[in-house]
């Protein structure tokens, strides 16, 4: 049975990630960033899959703080050794020009993005490589592969960033008996995703338009992972819910009606 311990896991992806592991029978710990956060989606998990109650287990974690994430690793240690560590947690700035964007908004992107996936997969390390086995992965997503766009800068250089500490840390595990990878899940219907990209401003509905309609629901997105994160990926390799034909295809699958009315209009359709 792998025990699999997820930041972020209150909701969205990392929630769905957590319910696809207990029903692939893995032990899951669940990280919040409250207490609240993190009891009231243990409780879910519990009334969907009662059998899994014991396999679950919660505690609270805020991934810019390392010291939260040592008590992480410690509380998940003790129930049994760590296989599998998801740096999930992330937030996303409101889409606009750099200037435009608060301070307060464009410090929490590189806190929790950067910092949280930097630290976490530190205190994973150090862990891991007193059992000789484990795999780290971290979140990429837009811009980690250089990709561009107005308003997104943010998010895109945090996600850059996230893709080069993993790149380098998988480099630097070589011979420790640790696996670090990137998980790229795609466009997924979370509140961030659609909080973010439906406010966008005029130049940018196009974009908005398109990931909008690319976004699939969290559940699917999860059963199509979980197994390919279970599986023993070799250190550094990139790992996504399709392989690039499918990715290909579902992008020709957008409505051209959708990006002409976005192009012309200057505005979501829905």
């Amino acid at each position: 049975m792998k025990h699999v311990v997820i930041t972020g896991s209150s909701r969205g992806i990392g929630f769905a990630l957590a319910r696809r592991f207990l029903e692939l029978g893995c032990r899951v710990t669940i990280a919040g960033r409250s207490e609240a956060s993190t009891r009231k989606a243990a409780d879910a998990l519990t009334l969907a899959l009662p059998s899994q109650a014991t396999a679950l287990a919660a505690h609270a974690c805020d991934v810019t703080k390392t010291e939260d994430l040592e008590a992480l690793w410690t509380h998940a240690r003790e129930r049994a050794p760590v296989d599998v560590w998801i740096n999930n947690a992330g937030v996303s700035p409101p889409l606009g020009l750099l200037w435009d964007v608060p301070a307060r908004a464009l410090e929490d992107v590189i806190d929790s993005n950067v910092r949280g996936a930097l630290m976490g997969s530190w205190v994973a390390m150090r862990g891991m490589r007193q059992q000789n086995a484990g795999t780290i992965y971290n979140i990429v997503g837009f811009g980690s592969d250089g990709l561009m766009y107005p308003g997104a800068l943010a998010y895109g250089a945090s996600k850059r960033a996230v893709g080069y500490i993993t790149k380098a840390l998988a480099r630097e595990a070589k011979g420790s008996g640790v696996r670090v990878c990137a998980m790229d899940p795609g466009a997924v219907k979370t509140e961030m995703v659609e909080a973010t990209w439906k406010t966008a401003a005029a130049g940018s509905r196009t974009m908005s338009a398109v990931i909008l309609a690319l976004a699939v629901e969290p559940e699917e997105v999860a059963r199509l992972l979980a197994p390919r994160l279970l599986a023993d990926q070799r250190s550094g390799a990139l790992v996504r819910p399709w392989n690039a034909l499918v990715a290909w295809l579902r992008l020709f699958l957008v409505p051209l009606s959708l990006l002409r009315g976005g192009a012309r209009q200057g505005t979501i359709r829905e």
